[in-house]
């Protein structure tokens, strides 16, 4: 007896640790406020106060390079499937009607449908009600309450859907969002996913009722000064995120991980010094793009670190999947891509980056399309009027000087190849462009004949000079323009008797080309195989000319190509 009792007495114990490996899971979305409109970032000038979203940052982790799209939608979209907008369709702010997001996409709760969790999304809708008021449930959310639209009237006159059913609403937007998320949690057994999604702090600007913040806004017109009233806004939301961690309860919030994300940068008409208003939402640039993530709870070790790692916002949908025991990509089909990174490591401290660029776009608005990539340094813009733009957000955070006015550097000139092949290679384009140098005073100009190269296509590239005296030609192919035999590229060939003539590829490939009698063609047919889309390689043509150095040899600058349909 006194064995079984022991043994009884050891499974009690084991319960909290079972409960524990089980966390739940709170998602808040704020609306139209990037890092300035937050305190804990000190990015903006005299932000609002938001001791909440301050305290979520001090006993967790806060991100400083989050990426978004430039407006609500596409973000949403992004969390919500794990896909960039050019995989949903989603790339610009819906309208009322609007079809939105695919019946085809599967969404979060789709991925959490049956691992026990308990699922829940109040606030923000905005992919569109191509299915009517039902449109979120039919989608996955078995619970959903709020507005579907991006825009409210009236932050105390707006239309609430109800799991299906529409009526006024009244009660002031942003308290009512979160009198709703504590109507669901009450009784609510663990686990339990729930997504807050503030409408705060779009537009209308407007007086939040007294009590949530402490503005004085009396004579004020949000018309002619916007910003204490938008101020008010983002301290109001803040009131009322503190209300509902403080609604969850101390032991359930200790076994809840807690996520804060913006859907975009602050509008142009709110957004605060050194920020530049015609760089915020609605437009590729940091103002428009970079937003808040802070994230606490258990699966945060060391709380109260501060991470620079590239984040973008589909990450958000394969690590909150992981945050609930489920694997997302062994969950959705396993022909849709998924583009999001599992940011857990980022969060135990076991790894300091999980991705290499950031990617964000923007399509469908009636101006400033275009994509967006960075790495850890430099940031291409690229829009779809045909111009490009080049940054290096380190030393010009705010994107004044594009180094494509001017003469770039030897990084800048390599950054500008790789992102472009890593946007290629995402987006599943072809490309041939040119980058490096021929050798100093002894030009041979590479340049592709078929444009970019194609499966089944041949890809005829040609190098011409002016130098006389070539007698045969070969082409260099490389997989990699970073290093070869274990040497960083460019190599410079002074020490194999060329002097100022420099190596730009890996030589994987070395084969003999036709040489006529203006220039060199080097024709290779690309194979007929779909498995070759989104291949990268480089290539490079040297030139036998005996009498122009020691070596006799002379090289044209290099192309980067990526094989695209």
């Amino acid at each position: 007896m006194i064995r079984l009792s022991l043994l009884l007495f050891a499974c009690l114990l084991a319960l909290p640790s079972a409960v524990a490996q089980s966390p739940n899971l709170l998602v808040m979305i704020g609306d139209d406020m990037g890092v300035d409109s937050i305190g804990c970032y000190q990015r903006g000038t005299n932000p609002p106060p938001t001791p909440n979203l301050d305290a979520l940052a001090a006993n967790g982790i806060r991100f400083t390079r989050a990426t978004a799209c430039p407006t609500c939608s596409p973000t949403r979209a992004c969390i919500q499937t794990g896909r960039y907008p050019f995989r949903t369709g989603v790339g610009f702010a819906l309208g009322a009607g609007a079809q939105g997001l695919q019946a085809s996409e599967v969404i979060l709760p789709e991925v959490l449908a049956g691992s026990g969790y308990g699922l829940a999304m109040v606030g923000k809708w905005h992919l569109g009600n191509a299915q009517g008021a039902a449109t979120p449930n039919l989608a996955g959310w078995p619970h959903y309450v709020g507005n579907l639209q991006g825009v409210l009237p009236s932050y105390t006159s707006w239309q609430k859907v109800t799991n299906g059913t529409t009526a006024l609403e009244t009660a002031y937007a942003t308290t009512e969002t979160v009198d709703e998320a504590l109507a669901w949690l009450a009784g609510r057994p663990e686990p339990w996913c729930l997504m807050v999604c503030f409408n705060a702090a779009h537009t209308p600007l407007h007086e939040p009722p007294a009590g949530l913040h402490t503005y004085n806004l009396g004579g004020l017109n949000p018309n002619t000064t916007p910003v204490p009233f938008f101020k008010a806004m983002v301290q109001s939301m803040d009131s009322e995120i503190g209300r509902l961690l403080t609604g969850i309860g101390g032991a359930t919030l200790a076994n809840t991980n807690v996520v804060f994300v913006g859907d975009n940068g602050t509008t142009s008409q709110t957004t605060r010094a050194p920020f530049i208003p015609g760089h915020g939402k609605g437009t590729l640039y940091q103002g428009g793009v970079e937003v808040p993530l802070l994230v606490q709870g258990p699966a945060v070790v060391r709380p109260g670190r501060v991470s620079d790692a590239l984040v973008d916002g589909v990450d958000l949908f394969v690590t909150m999947s992981a945050l609930c025991g489920v694997d997302a990509r062994a969950t959705v089909p396993a022909n849709v891509p998924l583009d999001g990174m599992d940011l857990r490591p980022l969060l135990a401290d076991t790894a300091t980056l999980v991705r290499s660029f950031s990617y964000t776009e923007q399509f469908g608005s009636t101006a400033g399309d275009g994509q967006a990539i960075a790495a850890s340094r430099y940031k291409l813009i690229r829009f779809d009027a045909g111009t490009m733009e080049l940054y290096d957000l380190p030393a010009d955070p705010f994107e004044q000087n594009d180094l494509l006015a001017g003469t770039l550097s030897a990084s800048a000139a390599a950054a500008l190849v790789d992102l472009q092949v890593q946007l290629a290679m995402l987006r599943g384009e072809a490309l041939a462009t040119a980058f490096g140098t021929a050798c100093t005073g002894l030009p041979a100009t590479l340049a592709p004949m078929t444009g970019a190269p194609t499966p089944g296509d041949p890809h005829l590239v040609r190098a011409t000079t002016t130098v006389a005296g070539v007698v045969a030609a070969f082409g260099a192919l490389g997989f990699s323009n970073d290093e070869v035999a274990g040497q960083p590229l460019p190599l410079s060939l002074a020490t194999y008797g060329a002097p100022g003539c420099e190596l730009w590829v890996s030589l994987d490939a070395f084969v003999g080309i036709t040489l006529g009698p203006t220039a060199a063609l080097w024709n290779e047919v690309i194979p007929n195989s779909g498995v070759l889309l989104g291949l990268p390689f480089y290539q490079q043509v040297l030139l036998a000319a005996p009498g122009v150095n020691i070596a006799g040899v002379l090289v044209s600058n290099a192309l980067a190509c990526v094989i695209g349909p």
